[in-house]
């Protein structure tokens, strides 16, 4: 063991009334509550995109493949992917499912009442995890069945139109200039709180609207595409771009939200001003900490000088201390951070107004890589500002400071 650090180790267990005892645990607190704040921020930040972005694409999916020209006639007659063309996005290390979709606009007339809905009909392969995670009553469709005529409808169209498990709803459909009309019969009711889409959208089985639109069973209005990890959406796009014939493109889903995923790229900003700040705080505190303890042990220090102790050495045993501060400060920030996050994605304790949020609780993601490089980052930040009050130490005289009381 150094001389330094037995020194310094030394200094942080004395005990006694000391000048720096309450400024020390003032400290301490205050790198605590600094990095629980920033850690807190993060894991809120990272648990509300993460919610946002999975019922977002819930409905959308990452990229969709659509006709290259969204003319009408293109519109009338649909689009199909070749076989080889199939193939080829599912060799695509990202891609986990390549699935069609239609969708059409209809208005629901009950006896009671009526509403603008759009139907988005589905086949037998379409991933409904996600609507699983959000149904609240009643069963999925069952898409597979030929003709069959079950809908999925959200809680809001439930509410305004009155209708429940077991209903019949009939459809009304604006075709050739006329009208026609399709009965369904509601076997599931969902609510995932994005209001935009659980107030229009209805899902029924894609051989329905096919059948409206006098289509074979392979055209449709285009395939939805999830991938395995969205931070490779742009990567796995242009990979998706490239195994297409000439006739499509794709759209990813930021591209169809950019008004929500602008939104979200705000939150970063705001985060960011807080973790720069609470940053700040600890800088100053730490600093602060810093000189009055060099000001406390001038007397110290004068006679380490006197036994033959550079300035480098001295300057050593302060940094030891001071960084004992920030670790169990940060220590202690990290238990605080974790527990809080851990009651609040156990029990919700905070609760949101879900017509503003989209959630009905602050959602929780915690992040481990995030949250050690911000411990490190805290760490390197605060040690590198203290050298500027160590520089203090040159200037001391030793026999000054012997004497000095």
């Amino acid at each position: 063991m150094n001389y330094e650090f037995f020194i310094a180790k030394r200094i942080t267990k004395q005990k006694g009334k000391t000048l720096s005892l309450p400024i020390v645990v003032i400290a301490t607190l205050s790198i605590m509550l600094g990095i629980a704040v920033m850690i807190i921020s993060i894991s809120v930040l990272q648990g509300f995109k993460s919610e946002i972005k999975e019922k977002i694409i819930g409905f959308a999916s990452h990229v969709q493949i659509v006709p290259y020209n969204l003319s009408q006639t293109s519109l009338e007659k649909g689009m199909s992917l070749s076989k080889d063309e199939k193939e080829r996005i599912l060799r695509i290390e990202n891609v986990k499912s390549v699935n069609p979709f239609l969708t059409k606009m209809g208005v629901i007339k009950t006896k009671t009442d009526f509403g603008g809905v759009v139907l988005k009909g589905i086949d037998k392969d379409f991933d409904t995890s996600f609507f699983h995670h959000y149904m609240i009553s009643g069963r999925f469709i069952e898409a597979l069945k030929e003709g069959s005529n079950e809908a999925l409808i959200s809680k809001q169209i439930a509410d305004k139109l009155n209708l429940n498990i077991n209903d019949k709803l009939r459809v009304y459909f604006h075709i050739d200039n006329g009208y026609r009309a399709r009965a369904f019969s509601v076997v599931g009711i969902y609510e995932t709180g994005l209001g935009d889409y659980d107030d229009k959208f209805v899902i029924c089985n894609i051989k329905q609207l096919q059948s409206l639109n006098k289509w074979a069973d392979d055209r449709v209005e285009g395939y939805e595409i999830l991938l395995n990890d969205f931070s490779k959406l742009d990567k796995s796009a242009d990979e998706i771009y490239y195994a297409l014939d000439k006739d499509k493109t794709i759209q990813t889903i930021a591209e169809i939200e950019p008004n929500l995923f602008t939104w979200l790229d705000l939150l970063d900003s705001n985060v960011f001003v807080i973790l720069t700040i609470m940053i700040l705080v600890s800088i100053v505190t730490i600093t602060s900490t810093l000189l009055i303890i060099i000001f406390e042990r001038t007397n110290m220090i004068g006679i380490l000088k006197g036994f033959g102790a550079t300035n480098k050495s001295i300057i050593k045993i302060f940094l030891y201390n001071a960084t004992y501060i920030i670790i169990r400060g940060l220590l202690l920030g990290n238990i605080l951070a974790l527990g809080l996050c851990f009651l609040q994605d156990r029990f919700h304790i905070i609760k949101l107004n879900q017509e503003s949020y989209f959630l009905t609780s602050v959602p929780i993601e915690i992040s481990v890589i995030q949250i050690i490089m911000l411990n490190l980052a805290t760490i390197i930040i605060c040690v590198a500002s203290l050298l500027i009050p160590v520089r203090s130490i040159s200037k001391i005289d030793p026999i000054k400071s012997i004497r000095f009381d």
